[in-house]
C-alpha cells in the first residue's frame, strides 16, 4: 500500500510564509476519529486519512510543537491537544479554540498536559500541577483541583481514568480516586492508595472485572480497596489499551495480548520502539520513537510520516547552491562514543536522507573547486566525489568543525587538535599548529572578501576570534582589549560591506573591515534608536539576507534590521508567529530562493524573505504572481533583478503610484499606492534600474479580481 503526502510547499513560497521542517521520527502520542490517525512527533503533529498524510501545525491553527497528550472524543467530534508548556488545543472541523490559562500561569515551570479523559461537556485534564477540569460549552479552564494529595499536597498527574462515577488519578504520589459528586478541592475527599506510592504505576485501564494498573515490570489489581499483583509481565510494556473487551500490550518491540490472565506475544521484531498503539481488528498503528507512526496489517508493515530530516536533533547547516545541509553529528567531545549515521539535504521541494558507507558523524559540507566536500567529527575530511577521506597522520581520527573554501584552498578547522588549522588545495595538504594560531579548540571558520580567515574559538581559550590572512601570514587574537562584548561568539558572519559580525554572550559586535587585521583594530557595537543593541544579551545567530539586512537571534527571538540599523524590520517569537520557540540556535540564508531557515530549541522552520542574493543585471526577471487573480492574498514579488535595483510602479499612462528598492535582486509590493489606496483591476508597468541608471528593465502586470 503506498501513502501519499500533501506537502505545504509550493513552487515559490509567498513572501512573509513559514514552513516547519520536523523530522516526525520520534513518535510519541496516537488518536483516531473519523477514519483518520493522528500522530504527535517529538515535534509536530501529522494526520493519516485514506492513505493521505498531511502535516499539521501552525500554518493549521496550532498553538504549539511540542505534544505531551492527545485524545479524539468521538461525542464532540473533537481533537484535543495538550502541550509541553500547559496550551491546551481543542480542534474542530472547522476552527481551533486555544486556551492558554495554565501555560500562563506564573512562578510554576512544569505546566505539562499529560491525560484527558471526558464525561460528557467536561474534560478532566492530568497536568503536572494537578488536575483540571476543562468546561466545553464554555471552552474555558473552570476549575483546577491542585492541593489533593495527602494532607493538601500539590501532585502532579500523569494519568486519569473514569470508573463507576470515580475519578482515577496516578499522581507523583501514588494512585487517588474521588467521587465526581465530592467537592474535589477538598483533599479529604480524595482516597489514597498508600501501598501504591512504591508501585510505580505508568497507566490505569479496565478489564473484564475490574479496574488494573500497568508499571514496567507488573500488572496490578483492585481488590477491595486494594492493589494485589496479578502477573508478572514478560517484558517491559510501555503502553497498555483495551479496546472491544481485548487488552493489548506495547512493548519497544512488540504487541502483546491478554487472554486468560496470561499475557502472550502477537507481533514481534517489526517496529523499534513502540511508544503508543491503536487497534483495529487486526489493524495496528505504532508511534515509533525511531521511525515515526507504523502501520501493520496482515498483509503487509508500512513506515508512515511526512517528508523531513532525520533527526530534529540538528548540529549544523550549510548552504551549497540551492541545497540545504543539515547534519545531526554529536558534539566533537563525544564523538568518539556516539555514531551519528548520515545527514539530510533539502533541495526546496523535498527531504532526502543520504548515508555514506564507513562515515560517520558527518558535520559539514562545503564545496570547493565544484566539488563536494564533508567533514566528520572523528573521521575528518571526505572527498565526496573521489570517495575517499584525504590522508594525513594529522587527520587520524580528526573531529573537522567547519570548513570554508576560496579560489585556491579548502579550509578546514580541527578541534582539541595540535593542528587546528588545515588547507587542502586538490592535491596536498599543510597545517597550522596551535603554538601559531593561540589555540587548540577551533569551532568555525568565515572568510573575507579578500580571503582572510575569520575563526570563532571556544571561549575556554581566551579569544573569542582568531584572524588569519594567509597571503600575509598574520595571526591575531581578538579579545576583550578589542572591545568585543564577550570572548563567549556564537556566531561569525561577513556581510556585503566586508563587516565581520559576531554574536556574542554580551550583545552583537562587528570590524568595520574583516580584510585587513591590525593590533589596534576596535570592535564597534551597533546602535538602534540612540541605545546599544541587545547590550549585556546573550546573541545566539547572526545572518544578512540579500539585501544586506541584519538577521540577530537570542533566547527571546528573531529580530531582522534595514541595512542601515535605521528600522526594526522583524521581531518574531513564538507567540506572535509561526517559530515554534523563541530559542534560536543557529540561522542559514540561502540566496537564490531567499529563504532563512530558523533552528530553534523545538525544531527548524524556514520564513520566506523579500530578498535574494544581488545579481548583476536583469537578465533573470520574474514578476509573481502574474496574473494577479482573486485566490492570491500575498504581495507581488519582482525578483531576478539587478542587485539593490530602484523600482517603480506605475499606471499604463506612465503615472507613478509606489516605488522601493530590491533586497538584493528581490522586491516586493504589497499592491498599497502612496495615498494608501489598494490598487484595482488593470494592466501595470514596472520599471527597474540599477543605482547608476545603466541597468534598466520594463515590465508590465495585471491584476485581474
Amino acid at each position: 500500500m503506498a501513502f501519499s503526502h500533501t506537502s505545504l510547499l509550493a513552487q515559490q513560497m509567498a513572501v512573509g510564509s513559514w514552513e516547519s521542517h520536523f523530522s516526525y521520527a520520534e513518535g510519541r502520542h496516537l488518536a483516531v476519529g473519523n477514519g483518520t490517525v493522528f500522530c504527535a512527533a517529538a515535534h509536530g503533529l501529522f494526520s493519516v486519512k485514506e492513505n493521505i498524510v498531511e502535516v499539521i501545525d501552525k500554518n493549521r491553527g496550532l498553538s504549539g510543537v511540542s505534544v505531551s497528550a492527545l485524545n479524539f472524543f468521538e461525542e464532540a467530534q473533537l481533537l484535543v491537544i495538550g502541550y509541553e508548556e500547559g496550551i491546551i488545543d481543542l480542534v474542530y472541523t472547522d476552527h481551533i479554540v486555544s486556551i492558554q490559562t495554565i501555560s500562563n500561569i506564573e512562578m510554576i515551570t512544569l505546566k505539562a498536559i499529560n491525560d484527558f479523559v471526558n464525561q460528557g461537556n467536561r474534560i478532566y485534564l492530568a497536568t503536572d500541577m494537578g488536575i483540571a477540569l476543562l468546561d466545553l460549552t464554555t471552552e474555558e479552564i473552570s476549575d483546577f483541583y491542585s492541593e489533593i494529595g495527602p494532607n493538601g499536597a500539590v501532585v502532579s498527574v500523569q494519568d486519569l481514568f473514569l470508573y463507576n462515577d470515580s475519578l482515577f488519578a496516578i499522581s507523583s504520589e501514588g494512585i487517588m480516586a474521588a467521587d465526581l459528586n465530592a467537592n474535589l478541592f477538598d483533599f479529604n475527599n480524595w482516597f489514597f492508595y498508600p501501598e501504591t506510592s512504591i508501585l510505580k504505576p505508568a497507566s490505569i485501564f479496565e478489564l473484564s472485572d475490574g479496574l488494573a494498573v500497568l508499571n514496567e515490570d507488573y500488572l496490578f489489581m483492585k481488590s477491595n480497596e486494594v492493589w494485589d499483583t496479578l502477573l508478572v509481565l514478560p517484558e517491559v510494556m510501555n503502553q497498555v489499551i483495551s479496546t472491544n473487551q481485548n487488552t493489548y500490550f506495547l512493548s519497544d518491540q512488540g504487541i502483546y495480548e491478554m487472554l486468560e490472565r496470561a499475557v502472550v506475544p502477537l507481533i514481534q521484531d517489526r517496529f523499534s520502539s513502540g511508544h503508543d498503539l491503536i487497534v483495529n481488528g487486526e489493524e495496528f498503528w505504532i508511534a515509533d520513537g525511531d521511525l515515526g507512526l507504523i502501520h501493520i496489517t496482515k498483509d503487509m508493515d508500512q513506515q508512515v510520516r511526512p517528508n523531513g530530516p532525520m533527526y530534529d536533533d540538528i548540529s549544523g547547516m550549510d548552504i551549497i547552491g540551492d541545497d540545504l545541509y543539515v547534519f545531526h553529528a554529536p558534539d566533537p567531545d563525544t564523538s568518539l562514543t556516539e555514531t551519528i549515521e548520515g545527514y539530510s539535504v533539502f533541495n526546496g521541494d523535498q527531504w532526502e536522507v543520504h548515508e555514506i558507507e564507513g562515515l560517520n558523524n558527518i558535520s559539514g559540507a562545503v564545496q570547493f573547486k565544484g566539488q563536494l566536500f564533508l567533514s566528520s567529527h572523528g573521521q575528518g575530511v571526505y572527498d565526496y566525489a573521489g570517495a575517499k577521506l584525504l590522508t594525513d597522520p594529522e587527520l587520524k581520527n580528526a573531529s573537522i568543525t567547519d570548513m570554508w573554501s576560496t579560489d585556491d584552498f579548502l579550509w578546514f578547522t580541527n578541534y582539541m587538535s595540535q593542528a587546528p588549522l588545515g588547507s587542502f588545495d586538490g592535491e596536498s595538504l599543510s597545517f597550522l599548529s596551535s603554538d601559531q594560531l593561540g589555540t587548540t579548540t577551533p569551532l568555525s571558520l568565515n572568510g573575507s572578501s579578500e580571503n582572510v580567515l575569520w575563526i570563532k574559538n571556544s571561549f575556554t581559550e581566551g579569544y573569542g576570534v582568531i584572524a588569519f590572512d594567509p597571503s600575509k601570514n598574520l595571526i591575531w587574537g581578538v579579545g576583550p582589549s578589542s572591545n568585543i562584548p564577550s570572548t563567549a561568539v556564537n556566531d561569525i558572519e561577513v556581510n556585503r560591506d566586508d563587516e565581520l559580525w559576531m554574536a556574542t554572550k554580551g550583545g552583537p559586535a562587528y570590524f568595520t573591515d574583516a580584510s585587513f587585521i591590525s593590533e589596534e583594530a576596535q570592535a564597534y557595537v551597533p546602535y538602534f534608536e540612540n541605545e546599544v543593541l541587545f547590550e549585556d544579551e546573550n546573541v545566539t545567530a547572526v545572518a544578512f539576507d540579500g539585501g544586506d539586512r541584519l538577521w540577530l537571534g537570542s533566547e527571546r527571538g528573531l529580530w531582522a534590521f534595514s541595512k542601515t540599523l535605521q528600522t526594526q524590520i522583524h521581531h518574531f517569537t513564538s507567540e506572535n508567529s509561526f517559530l515554534p520557540s523563541s530559542s534560536i540556535l543557529e540561522l542559514a540564508y540561502d540566496g537564490q530562493s531567499g529563504v532563512l531557515f530558523v533552528l530553534t530549541e523545538e525544531g527548524l522552520v524556514s520564513y520566506q524573505t523579500n530578498s535574494s542574493a544581488p545579481l548583476s543585471s536583469n537578465s533573470q526577471v520574474t514578476i509573481y504572481p502574474n496574473p494577479i487573480t482573486a485566490s492570491y492574498d500575498g504581495d507581488l514579488i519582482i525578483s531576478g533583478i539587478v542587485g539593490d535595483a530602484l523600482i517603480k510602479f506605475a499606471t499604463i499612462e506612465g503615472k507613478i503610484l509606489y516605488e522601493t528598492q530590491a533586497n538584493g535582486s528581490t522586491a516586493s509590493w504589497d499592491l498599497i499606492k502612496f495615498n494608501g489606496e489598494r490598487l484595482l483591476n488593470g494592466i501595470y508597468l514596472v520599471f527597474v534600474t540599477d543605482l547608476n541608471g545603466l541597468e534598466k528593465w520594463v515590465g508590465k502586470f495585471a491584476i485581474v479580481r
